[in-house]
């Protein structure tokens, strides 16, 4: 009998586990990865995600002599030998490369060392060993030159870029007249692309573009940061910032009041979870939780926001 009862205690802990986990849960909203993205079928793929896929890093085995590179952090001295031209003044400055030849490292292996030299004053050299094997250069698809942006991927993109009009979906606006300082940014509006300029070795791509809507009182360009590629650093490519098409136009139920607050990342009470999407972007984590009237949800996001709906509708807010 003892046995029974225990096990009878034991299924009903089991049971208000399981019970209180229909209640109470939270899930994570990660972002989509390329290995989700590439298992899709070709048909959900947008034209927005297949737009600059053709825009990438050549192989080290094609490069020429005087492929130019913008040194984006000063941080990329402490990687170059001590025969270099001294480089304590080297962020922002552009760099040509010269050349490779192989390096024998302390444990006998040959490894790639690359020769640039500095864009205004051909006569400073600089040398970096690259982690890249002599042996693997002809097979390799891609070497990256830590704290630099690659001159000719940012002149691909202005090519493909500059003059279009999209409409942005971000709004992490900088201002390209003030040091790239960041600036009040709006989503879901349609602007024109003037230029794309080297951003930083994380960002490499600094797209500048203009304001079309006058309402808006906009009359000096802005600019965003982006990446290229499909690896795990790009994470602004240029579907996650910009649209093809006008994002109203597929949102005819929300009233005219509504996305105007929007536009500005505003939320206001009994807004629904669409338009709040919409306003702020997706959450990085959802809570859900009972309350006197059924189930409610918390949105949270990383900078301290969170959303609460009731019934579909927002009901409390923190921005």
């Amino acid at each position: 009998m003892k046995s029974g009862k225990t096990t009878a205690a034991a299924a009903g802990i089991a049971f208000a586990i399981l019970a209180g986990s229909c209640f109470t849960g939270i899930e994570n909203t990660g972002r989509i990865t390329d290995s989700d993205v590439r298992r899709r079928h070709a048909s959900d793929i947008t034209p927005e995600q297949t737009f600059l896929s053709a825009i990438a890093s050549e192989p080290p085995s094609a490069w020429r002599n005087g492929k130019p590179f913008r040194v984006a952090d000063k941080r990329f001295s402490i990687l170059l030998t001590p025969a270099s031209a001294s480089a304590t003044d080297i962020a922002g400055r552009d760099i040509l490369f010269a050349g490779f030849r192989p390096y024998s490292s302390i444990t006998g292996t040959e490894i790639l060392e690359a020769t640039f030299t500095d864009s205004k004053q051909p006569a400073d050299t600089f040398f970096y060993r690259t982690p890249m094997l002599v042996s693997a250069m002809d097979k390799a698809k891609e070497l990256v030159i830590p704290f630099t942006v690659d001159l000719d991927l940012v002149a691909r993109a202005d090519s493909a870029l500059a003059g279009r009009t999209l409409y942005i979906i971000s709004p992490m606006w900088l201002d390209p007249a003030d040091s790239m300082k960041a600036c009040e940014g709006f989503r879901h509006i349609e602007v024109r692309v003037d230029t794309v300029i080297a951003g930083t070795d994380v960002y490499p791509l600094a797209v500048v573009f203009d304001v079309t809507d006058p309402r808006l009182a906009i009359t000096s360009p802005r600019a965003i940061y982006m990446t290229l590629g499909d690896s795990r650093t790009a994470t602004r490519n240029f579907e996650t910032i910009f649209s093809f098409t006008n994002p109203r136009k597929r949102y005819p139920q929300v009233s005219d009041d509504v996305w105007e607050l929007i536009i500005r990342s505003r939320v206001r009470k009994d807004m629904t979870r669409d338009e709040c999407r919409l306003a702020l972007g997706a959450p990085s984590q959802i809570e859900r939780f009972p309350t006197s009237s059924g189930m409610a949800e918390r949105w949270r996001y990383t900078d301290g926001v969170y959303l609460v709906f009731d019934d579909d509708y927002l009901v409390n807010f923190r921005l």
